[in-house]
């Protein structure tokens, strides 16, 4: 609730400096193309549907999982942790649907899943910030090697301790490879819905630029930790400060922040709530 508290502080700052004029809310969808909202929705899909083939994966030594459980368990589970922090909600419903003899592999599997998507965001978001360093002045070369360094030391260390940690056999080297293409290719989904609607907003800025900054948005908006019911006032503030002084004004991109949020964030959230009145638990018996 602090961190819920500090943006709405940020924000009221920013839009005090700048009325906050709703109207140009109506202006702004009416500049986007009827397609933009399908495609949208459809990227936003897509990257779901490779999160439930990255499950299959990754459950596939101990349990032959169907695709359609898979989507169905990854769209139930986003329902249900997008009202805990950390989602917790994902460990605790997805853990449900197998018998408790397999508890420990699936969580531990589900762990694994989230900490390759969250490699996946810290390298390229890290990648961003150096470049993001490096374009301030020619002072900041050092620090650009200096944390390319750190990064490396860290992604080693990372690597070593994950190696240690699934032994077991779960995930070795070469399936911990294909975990990460998953989350990379699901990555580059759901970051397009930013790339689009930027585009199509008039962002003044090269490709490269844009990139650079989504990859800094992602990042920030998942190492603060925040429930994803009041995810939307962090990625309103931290947006604001990324995207600043390219779109036009700051109604632009509360705008884009929004659309982004409901596409990626409500939109799975709506199908899972949906089909979990429907889903029954049927637990795992091989």
């Amino acid at each position: 609730m602090c961190i819920i508290a500090l943006c709405v502080y940020l924000l009221y700052n920013q839009w005090m400096e700048r009325p906050l004029r709703l109207s140009t809310f109506t202006d702004l969808l009416n500049k986007l193309p009827w397609w933009s909202l399908p495609a949208l929705l459809l990227f936003s899909l897509s990257s779901w549907m490779i999160e439930s083939k990255k499950w299959q994966f990754l459950i596939k030594e101990f349990y032959k999982l169907r695709f359609r459980e898979s989507v169905l368990q990854n769209l139930t589970a986003q329902a249900a942790s997008f009202i805990t922090p950390f989602r917790a909600g994902e460990f605790a419903l997805k853990s449900t649907f197998f018998k408790k003899e397999l508890r420990k592999k699936i969580l531990s599997s589900i762990l694994a899943g989230n900490l390759a998507q969250m490699a996946v965001t810290t390298v390229l978001g890290i990648s961003g910030v150096l470049f993001y360093i490096k374009n301030q002045s020619p002072e900041s070369v050092f620090l650009l090697i200096f944390s390319s360094v750190m990064m490396c030391l860290l992604a080693l260390i990372l690597y070593l301790w994950i190696s240690k940690k699934w032994q077991s056999g779960i995930l070795n080297t070469q399936k911990w490879a294909k975990v990460l293409i998953f989350s990379f290719l699901r990555y580059v989904l759901f970051a397009s819905n930013w790339l689009i609607v930027l585009i199509l907003l008039d962002y003044e800025a090269s490709l490269f630029i844009i990139i650079r900054n989504i990859t800094i948005y992602y990042l920030l908006v998942s190492i603060i930790p925040v429930i994803q019911l009041f995810d939307i006032a962090l990625k309103w503030t931290v947006a604001s400060y990324i995207f600043n002084g390219n779109l036009y004004n700051t109604e632009s991109i509360l705008f884009a922040t929004t659309i982004i949020w409901i596409t990626n964030s409500i939109f799975p959230t709506v199908l899972g709530c949906a089909i979990l009145p429907f889903q029954k638990l049927k637990i795992a018996t091989s």
